[in-house]
């Protein structure tokens, strides 16, 4: 298990209901609350995988589904990141005491936010910074990322860093730096 602090979230949610229909806990106890990187297409959002991942939270965990946003700047004991079912998985378990210190961040880049990024490059992220999702369709992008502190995605306009402070609002965030090199 590793701790993950989120940062942010993917676009694309969804949501999966288990057990028996007739079950009263159907919609609690055995719902799994999706989230993935997804691009806006007409009225809707569409994950258009390049990289197929998703995060997953259990309905039986310590996440709102009603309030996803309560979950930013929150650290969660989580699986590792592994492949299965075709794409990257990772599950949220339950929320870490406030002292703890997260090993990893869930980070979100979108071209709307960060600028566009070329996937295709090799160097658009520090060698260690793990893809969970990313999609793509023409110029809009969104990538979901489990980054450590001090790693880094570079795109056109520079490289943006993952650091934490305790004066920024969520503890960390990604910063653009003011020299293009990377160490």
């Amino acid at each position: 298990m590793m701790s993950v602090k989120i940062l942010g979230f993917g676009s694309n949610w969804w949501t999966r209901f288990g057990g028996d229909p007739n079950d009263a806990c159907r919609y609690t106890r055995h719902a799994a609350f999706y989230n993935s990187a997804g691009v806006r297409c007409g009225q809707k959002i569409k994950r258009h995988w390049i990289v197929p991942g998703l995060i997953r939270f259990n309905g039986v965990g310590d996440f709102d589904p009603h309030f996803p946003s309560r979950a930013i700047g929150e650290t969660f004991w989580c699986s590792d990141l592994a492949f299965a079912c075709g794409g990257n998985r990772i599950l949220f378990v339950r929320r870490t005491p406030k002292t703890a210190i997260p090993d990893q961040y869930l980070a979100v880049v979108s071209s709307d936010r960060f600028g566009i990024f070329d996937f295709d490059d090799p160097c658009w992220k520090s060698e260690s910074t793990q893809q969970i999702s990313v999609s793509q369709l023409r110029k809009r992008q969104e990538a979901m990322l489990l980054m450590k502190e001090g790693e880094w995605v570079r795109n056109s306009l520079g490289t943006w860093r993952l650091m934490s402070c305790p004066k920024l609002p969520l503890g960390a965030a990604l910063q653009l730096l003011e020299d293009v090199g990377v160490d």
